[in-house]
């Protein structure tokens, strides 16, 4: 292996371990974030909030990163598509740490409404499947286990389905329990944004797979034509 070789394969390892880095904070955002909405602990919606603004200097250093790269190194091949996918990924990674920062404003919300959380529907159950498809994806990434790609994009439908079924049953209590709108509402949003991170996760496990295969022709749309969705 050439010096040039062997100083590229480091900074492409140290590209993967920034990358792993911030998708580990914006996981950890997400988890703490929807304790902070059971809870109405405002110290832990403070606590996602700082730790947005790590995730966010994490996208900028990651791009600078891959611009310096493509810059200095011309990849080609494999390569090229690793960074190509690293400044991809970073977006739907910086975008599940702003849906982690709205969970947790949602039990800001409900605090100064003076609105208890109760649980409607089962949205740690939620929260727990898109988080495992977070942890599958990045595994995905660091072992090029097209398998586990595959895991991930089938775990959409449970996450989906599960959504479909809080979405009609929150939509009910609406209807039916005027008293607790402003917390139905709240939890709709809630479990909307967790089932708009899993869209993002399927985004980035995709692009592992377009990794390994250099094939787009099978991605799906993506996760900001997604969130044009409504509730």
């Amino acid at each position: 292996m050439t010096t040039t070789r062997a100083h590229f394969d480091t900074e492409l390892s140290a590209l993967r371990d920034k990358m792993l880095e911030m998708a580990t904070c914006a996981d950890n955002m997400v988890a703490l974030s929807v304790e902070a909405l059971e809870t109405g602990d405002l110290e832990l919606v403070h606590e996602v909030i700082q730790r947005d603004d790590t995730v966010d200097q994490l996208d900028l250093d990651i791009e600078a990163r891959c611009l310096r790269l493509i810059a200095t190194q011309q990849p080609v091949a494999r390569d090229l598509r690793i960074i190509g996918t690293a400044l991809k990924v970073i977006t739907d990674i910086e975008r599940i740490g702003d849906y982690a920062v709205d969970i947790a404003k949602i039990g800001r919300r409900l605090v100064r409404a003076h609105e208890m959380y109760h649980p409607l529907v089962d949205l740690p159950r939620l929260t727990q499947l898109s988080r495992v498809m977070l942890h599958d994806a990045l595994q995905a990434f660091i072992h090029h286990d097209l398998d586990l790609v595959d895991r991930v994009i089938r775990s959409d439908d449970a996450v989906d389905a599960l959504y479909h079924s809080m979405r009609t049953r929150l939509t009910h209590l609406l209807a039916e329990d005027p008293a607790h709108s402003l917390l139905a509402l709240n939890t709709l949003f809630a479990a909307k944004y967790i089932e708009r991170i899993s869209d993002h996760v399927v985004n980035i496990a995709e692009r592992v797979c377009f990794i390994e295969t250099g094939d787009l022709k099978h991605m799906s749309p993506t996760a900001a034509m997604r969130d044009d969705q409504t509730v």
